[in-house]
């Protein structure tokens, strides 16, 4: 028996006013995804939403289209989950950016992309940015799935940094040189790994990543298999503990499948194509939706915004495009939500609010670094 068990919490954090991570999920596609965004304003928000909702959209409109007639092509050796979700995000990079140049106020909007595609034996996993992955079993601890798109890997990869010292002392480790929106192209990386019972996988944003360790994501992890939601409440406390500087999204995705007597318990299996990631069609600020697929979007204007923890919700982002797939023949059950949470200790006073993340863009006639994305803090 396939089965998944998902719980998603995103945070506001103590620094920022307003929310410009989004993540959303489908069970019944397995498509499960979370966006950082940025470019000020309101208009990471509406990046990010717009992110999540088009890849979405994609997924569920072309899960039985042939990968040939996919509109941005298949790489080599491309499965077709692979290019299925590969697609899906450069479908939502063009709508980001299409949308950006119609309208002044989102103008340079972007958000970094990572998102996990079930399939019966595998997940494919995909990403574009800094947001991350992370992979924990109790045999195999705690692995980081994705690679961040960051001026520091670029730089590595070009052998520019070669040892540990000089990698250590790189002060420009804030820097993305991927992301959904700057342009009208985008590369997505994207690889295969084998679906196993026990897995527990976090998807989340670089809010959690700058401020918490990897051994303590390790540690909540270890000790969250059976408690979702505690696990995710964990890792936000822990965030804003220190210092809460951005927003931060969790979503752990749990692989309850029963196991099949002989089966194959070997290691993940990678492709090095290049494909990003999808997450749950979720608005911060929704607990529980049912999302009628129309031919004009995936509408979201049936939604109650009720928690069943009885925690209120609030809808951060309003007028913002929706997806909208060309046709549709079923509807789909779509679960989002998101909280904005404090550490239960004394009150902490805000702050004025950090200053936007700025993207600066700039000619260059290799596509792997097209522009450069500066977290301002």
């Amino acid at each position: 028996m396939r089965k998944l068990t998902v719980k998603a919490l995103t945070d506001v954090g103590l620094k920022r006013d307003h929310n410009e991570d989004y993540y959303g999920f489908v069970d019944d596609l397995g498509i499960y995804v979370v966006c950082d965004g940025m470019g000020g304003h309101a208009s990471g928000e509406v990046a990010s939403r717009m992110t999540v909702e088009h890849v979405v959209a994609f997924v569920s409109e072309n899960m039985n289209t042939s990968p040939d007639q996919m509109p941005y092509g298949r790489l080599p050796g491309a499965t077709p989950s692979e290019a299925l979700l590969s697609n899906a995000i450069q479908y939502a990079n063009d709508r980001v950016y299409v949308e950006g140049m119609k309208d002044s106020k989102l103008e340079g909007m972007g958000t970094t992309v990572v998102a996990m595609l079930a399939t019966e034996d595998t997940f494919v996993v995909g990403h574009v940015g800094d947001s991350r992955v992370y992979c924990f079993n109790p045999a195999d601890r705690l692995s980081q799935v994705s690679r961040d798109h960051s001026l520091l890997n670029y730089k590595i990869d070009r052998g520019e940094l070669k040892t540990a010292e000089e990698i250590a002392n790189f002060s420009q480790g804030n820097i993305i040189v991927r992301a959904i929106g700057l342009k009208d192209y985008v590369s997505p990386e994207v690889q295969t790994i084998v679906r196993r019972p026990g897995d527990l996988f976090l998807l989340c944003s670089d809010g959690l990543t700058d401020l918490v360790d990897d051994w303590l994501i390790e540690n909540v992890m270890d000790a969250n298999m059976e408690t979702l939601e505690e696990g995710n409440s964990a890792l936000v406390r822990m965030a804003n503990d220190r210092g809460g500087k951005d927003n931060f999204t969790v979503m752990m995705v749990r692989v309850d499948d029963q196991p099949e007597i002989g089966a194959d318990d070997s290691d993940e299996v990678t492709d090095p194509h290049g494909i990003a990631s999808v997450e749950e069609l979720t608005d911060p600020g929704f607990n529980a939706l049912d999302v009628e697929k129309t031919e004009e979007a995936i509408s979201l204007a049936e939604l109650e915004a009720t928690d069943p923890n009885g925690v209120g919700l609030a809808d951060t982002a309003t007028d913002i495009p929706v997806a909208s797939p060309k046709s549709a023949t079923a509807s789909v059950q779509v679960q989002s939500g998101a909280v904005s949470m404090r550490p239960s200790s004394a009150p902490t006073e805000r702050k004025d609010e950090a200053p936007p993340s700025v993207i600066v863009s700039f000619d260059d006639d290799k596509k792997e670094l097209p522009s450069f994305i500066i977290d301002l803090d």
